[in-house]
């Protein structure tokens, strides 16, 4: 509660300076700056960064985009540690990242909505964006930020100009442009705890006055953070899980064919080999060390993503400006993963994906006119292709639990290999083309009324094509019930499932790495996939815009977006999500542009929101009729002297369900019962949705001091955030038993840093701390007993959950030449 007061008074203080500031400056009449195709404007000394950003399709600086949108440079993004999009999260109001494990993506949650599936079967909610084109795979944000010109975040649903799959928002990065005018260049190195090492480098060549290369380059590892507990079945050397082992590599070419047009060209290489991510226990033992686990299946993440890019810029008059956007992408990935995380030892489920392959492509081509004219308008068409291949396997087998107590009584290895008369199961998702062909048409226009009043309109038709030819599910010999501990009478169902008698430690019912599925082997027969869905939407945007003073604007809307529907298992599908949203911002530069304040208040309306939940041990996807979202958000940037800055963000929300009729999977087990048999459907309407505390700020203070002929700047971040929910599906309320395991209580982080500058700023040294104070943080809870399949007692729950990073330290040079 105290947090709670001193922000409030902080930023109740903030808006007082933007009233008197106003007053200020409206007597002033201060000429207000005009935009110019760059990423960023130079600033006064005592004055914060200006970023021109492309969310309107046009290059606006920040503070004259009538969005929610945040915007930093890569000088800012190296200064907080941030290296993709996890690390961005407290410094962009509403954000938040969940790490996975079993396929090497993330959830992205901006306002309390995003998308819980991170499979073939699923699409982001907020949409992911490098140099414009679109990345429709959640993998994509996992990649590497680096040599770029800024990152920038638009917030709310984007449907007319970004289309499908933007109802939360969306983030696009721009890399750096290469250049003709000279030879130029980075390097940096980063060292820190658990054999931390980053190196990156770019260089700019001029090869002529018409043409320019720029070669960038990040390799990035670091060991894992969850230590093997004891029995644990790895062999020596083993990465833990949390290991990362990246690399990016990126080269553009700068064309200027002629005067009027010019092109560039970017082939943009990831790879990713670390070990992915693993549960932990949720509610953890006393004295059980909360960054451990009892791992049978060490991870394994090979992932890489090839994307060749191409923009074309022609200007044949000073009114019209024609611009191509065209990209061919290739996701790769092959990964195992320890799905049940030891959390019920001699219990064993391994999910692996033994090939995935998905092929993007796109082709953008827009028209605008000029900016200054007092009628502007924008147009284009749109054309997406993606084609999925994807083979998914889970092997599930149990030993006795006498076995495991006398492995733990001889402190061994807990080999979970099944012999004859004990259990084990496999199933295999082998999807070989699932597609989706996307088209669409979007216009806006605007209209500048008077000298202060700006009216734009605006429109988007999308017609999508999703289908899946010979997908099928294999289930070997069928899906496992789930077997108490402790049976010695199985059931016939059980007995259907066991080790195939007189086969001695062959476990026939256990896939294993690139194992051949047939019915023969498999004891059973494919389900199909196969589903064939077109539908098609228009979104449409009203705003109005008042500049109040030269450096103070005012603006409403009016927005709508759709999610696309999806495809499940069995070839179920779900309906559009559909949003409309109401917006009010203020924004503005103040005392000079010492002072940036920046205000949105918004109401968003959801029908038929889609959601995923994993329901007996099976991912759903499924439509709640309805969910408002409404809050405040406010972003500062205040420099009172040359060598003091004070920045943050804060968060006011309230994210509901309307109308839902859902299955409570955590009440269902507690009870006994079973979703879609046994346990009744319950209307959720009024539960808190996920990831949307009531609220959460982040304020950062840097002050600089002269030392040796340069600047020494002590940096301190402080993060808050209030309870939230953070379980699976959409219920808020505690599961018996097991009080509060499904939310995150209040929690407050600190990172600190301390860097060094030359007078030239020639190079810049850094030493750092992230998270200072060890805090852990729970970003995801599931329930692995439904989840996994585990053979728990029928009422037993055990819970799961994804955490944060912990702390983490190092030094970081780099330098500009």
């Amino acid at each position: 509660m105290n947090h709670l007061k001193k922000t409030r008074m902080a930023l109740a203080i903030a808006l007082m300076a933007g009233g008197s500031a106003f007053a200020q400056q409206a007597a002033t009449g201060a000429a207000a700056p005009t935009a110019a195709p760059a990423a960023a404007a130079p600033a006064a000394a005592d004055s914060v960064d200006r970023i021109v950003v492309t969310a309107t399709r046009r290059n606006t600086f920040v503070q004259e985009t009538p969005l929610a949108i945040t915007a930093y440079s890569q000088d800012t993004l190296a200064n907080n540690q941030v290296k993709d999009l996890a690390s961005l999260t407290a410094m962009v109001p509403s954000l938040v990242v969940e790490q996975h494990g079993d396929s090497g993506g993330v959830h992205v949650y901006m306002r309390g909505v995003g998308s819980a599936n991170h499979t073939e079967l699923g699409d982001p909610a907020v949409a992911f964006y490098v140099d414009g084109i679109y990345s429709p795979r959640p993998q994509g944000a996992t990649a590497l930020m680096y040599d770029l010109s800024h990152v920038e975040v638009a917030r709310g649903p984007q449907g007319t100009l970004n289309g499908r799959n933007s109802t939360a928002g969306a983030v696009n990065l721009v890399s750096g442009a290469p250049s003709t005018d000279k030879f130029f260049g980075t390097a940096g190195m980063t060292v820190g705890d658990r054999h931390h090492l980053q190196t990156q480098a770019m260089v700019n060549i001029p090869l002529s006055d018409t043409l320019g290369l720029r070669i960038a380059a990040i390799k990035d590892s670091q060991d894992g953070t969850v230590a093997f507990r004891q029995g644990s079945n790895v062999l020596p050397g083993s990465k833990k899980y949390g290991a990362n082992d990246q690399m990016g590599v990126r080269a553009s070419l700068l064309w200027k064919i002629t005067p009027e047009l010019r092109g560039t060209f970017i082939a943009d290489y990831f790879h990713d080999q670390g070990a992915g991510n693993v549960y932990l226990a949720a509610e953890p033992k006393a004295g059980q060390e909360l960054r451990s686990a009892l791992i049978d299946t060490p991870g394994m993440l090979d992932q890489s993503i090839m994307t060749y890019k191409g923009r074309l810029n022609y200007k044949p008059t000073e009114s019209l400006d024609l611009t191509y956007l065209g990209s061919w992408s290739r996701y790769q990935r092959t990964n195992a993963n320890d799905a049940d995380a030891g959390v019920f030892p001699g219990f064993k489920s391994e999910n692996r994906t033994e090939w995935a392959k998905f092929d993007s492509y796109s082709h953008e081509l827009q028209a605008r006119s000029d900016n200054d004219a007092p009628f502007q308008w924008v147009g284009g068409l749109f054309v997406f292709g993606e084609k999925n291949k994807v083979r998914f396997d889970i092997d599930r087998s149990q030993i006795s639990q006498a076995t495991v107590a006398q492995d733990v009584a001889n402190g061994s290895v807990i080999f979970v290999q099944p012999t004859v008369g004990q259990y084990a199961s496999a199933m295999s998702f082998k999807q070989g083309n699932r597609q989706l062909k996307s088209n669409a048409a979007f216009a806006q226009i605007s209209q500048q009324v008077t000298e202060q009043i700006k009216l734009t309109a605006g429109a988007r038709y999308t017609k999508d094509h999703k289908f899946d030819i010979g997908g099928q599910n294999w289930a070997c010999p069928n899906w496992p019930a789930n077997v108490p501990l402790g049976t010695t009478v199985l059931t016939a169902d059980q007995i259907r499932q066991l080790v195939t008698p007189g086969s001695g430690l062959i476990n026939s019912h256990n896939i294993g790495p690139g194992g051949a599925v047939t019915a023969a082997g498999c004891g059973n027969t494919p389900g199909d996939n196969s589903a064939d869905l077109k539908y098609s939407q228009s979104t449409w945007l009203g705003r109005v815009e008042y500049k109040l003073a030269p450096q103070i604007l005012l603006f409403g809307s009016v927005t709508t977006g759709f999610h696309s529907p999806a495809i499940g298992d069995g070839g179920a599908t779900t309906k559009p999500e559909k949003l409309t949203s109401y917006e009010i911002g203020f924004k503005s530069d103040l005392f000079n542009r010492e002072l940036t304040l920046n205000l949105d208040a918004f109401w968003m309306k959801y029908k038929d929101k889609l959601e995923s939940q994993v329901v007996n041990s099976v991912l759903a996807n499924f439509n709640a009729a309805g969910a408002t979202v409404k809050g405040i958000e406010a972003e500062w940037t205040w420099r009172p002297t040359r060598i003091d800055r004070l920045t943050g963000n804060a968060t006011y929300l309230k994210a509901v369900y309307d109308d839902f009729l859902s299955c409570d999977v955590d009440a269902a087990r507690a009870n006994g019962q079973s979703c879609g048999s046994t346990a009744p459907l319950v209307n959720v309407g009024g539960a808190t949705m996920k990831h949307a505390p009531k609220f959460a700020t982040t304020i950062q203070y840097e002050h600089d001091f002269a030392l040796g002929g340069g600047q020494l700047t002590p940096r301190a971040a402080v993060h808050y955030e209030g309870d939230s929910f953070i379980g699976s599906g959409a219920f808020n309320g505690d599961v018996p038993g097991h009080a509060g395991v499904k939310r995150q209580d209040a929690y407050t982080t600190l990172d600190l840093s301390v860097r060094y500058q030359p007078s030239n700023k020639a190079y810049t040294a850094e030493l750092f701390v992230q998270n200072a104070t060890d805090k852990a943080v729970k970003l995801d809870v599931t329930e692995l007993c439904t989840d996994t399949g585990m053979p728990c007692q029928p009422t037993q729950q055990i819970y799961g959950a994804f955490y944060n990073q912990p702390r983490t330290f190092g030094a970081r040079v780099s330098m500009k030449f």
